[in-house]
């Protein structure tokens, strides 16, 4: 007796594992930005609120008349056009333009220094010990500090007694060219060890066999420095050129406070240490207000050309 067999038909998918429904592509995007969102947020509310708002609580002051913090009328553009007529006002722009003119000292000696420390130059371990020692030194104590060294009777001008010049030990803080070369001097002092770690960030990123091949073509130390290293660091150049345009110009408060207050006269008065002054000294809250602004718009436009500047030589094609 023979028994048929007639086959079962499977249903489909019966022994096949399930598998998962996809979620839809909408989903997965909306989690991402939402995630980028979470992660932006705290940043944006600290510049909306640190940043933003002052600026213009800023502007809105700065169109008051007022006299004091209790209160003030609407003045317009009567403070701007007030700035126009006073001297104080274009001496302290025309003196952060001559600050500004002192940049290419900020750029290329901290250049030098990271250059000798990264070749290992004679003393460069003293330099890499103690290069950024004067960056964690306060500047309000900077000021200080030279403020004692750079006195009438203070170690300079004792030091070049000792050896016969006492022509150059002058009063450094009290004459109207000395002071304001004086204060930018020891800004940079002060400031040139942030430039010297940048540097030295950047010429970690160029091969040593570069540097070693120019050597023994015969190149020296500055036609390596600026045949080799500069155009090899063009970007990190432009950057701390960026950060010195715009930085030398609202770095100086502490400095000019402790040191010269904006003497002798008018011969180191700065925008942001006339604000301080017309603002809490004289309480003309409105036109301090205005020329904070007015140094504000200053270093923006500075920052934006150097910026502009900046992206074209970080941009353009070695030859």
């Amino acid at each position: 007796m023979t028994v048929s067999t007639v086959p079962v038909a499977k249903s489909a998918g019966a022994d096949e594992p399930a598998r998962p429904t996809p979620a839809p592509r909408g989903s997965g995007r909306a989690r991402e930005w939402w995630l980028g969102a979470a992660l932006v947020l705290p940043a944006l509310a600290l510049v909306v609120t640190f940043k933003l708002v002052p600026l213009v609580r800023g502007v809105i002051t700065s169109l008051e008349s007022s006299s004091g913090f209790d209160g003030g009328s609407f003045a317009g553009a009567d403070n701007y056009t007030r700035m126009l007529d006073d001297p104080m006002v274009l001496t302290s722009f025309r003196n952060a333009l001559l600050v500004v003119a002192t940049l290419p000292f900020w750029v290329v000696i901290p250049l030098v220094l990271a250059v000798f420390i990264h070749q290992r130059a004679p003393g460069w371990k003293f330099f890499r010990a103690v290069y950024f020692v004067p960056y964690t030194i306060a500047p309000i104590v900077v000021g200080i500090m030279f403020r004692q060294i750079l006195a009438p009777d203070g170690p300079i001008n004792a030091s070049l007694r000792a050896v016969g010049l006492d022509p150059l030990a002058i009063e450094w803080l009290n004459g109207r060219w000395s002071a304001i070369f004086s204060l930018v001097a020891v800004a940079l002092w002060s400031f040139f060890g942030l430039g010297v770690m940048t540097y030295l960030a950047g010429l970690s990123t160029i091969p040593d066999e570069v540097l070693e091949a120019a050597y023994l073509d015969g190149a020296g130390f500055w036609r390596r420095l600026f045949s080799v290293v500069v155009p090899m660091l063009r970007p990190t150049v432009a950057y701390w050129s960026v950060l010195c345009a715009s930085g030398v110009l609202i770095w100086l408060f502490p400095l000019i406070y402790a040191l010269t207050q904006g003497g002798p006269g008018d011969a180191t008065m700065m925008p942001e240490y006339l604000v301080f002054l017309t603002t809490f000294q004289f309480l003309d809250r409105g036109y301090g207000s205005a020329i904070g602004i007015a140094l504000f718009v200053f270093v923006a436009l500075l920052s934006v050309f150097s910026v502009r500047h900046m992206f074209k030589e970080g941009t353009r094609k070695p030859r």
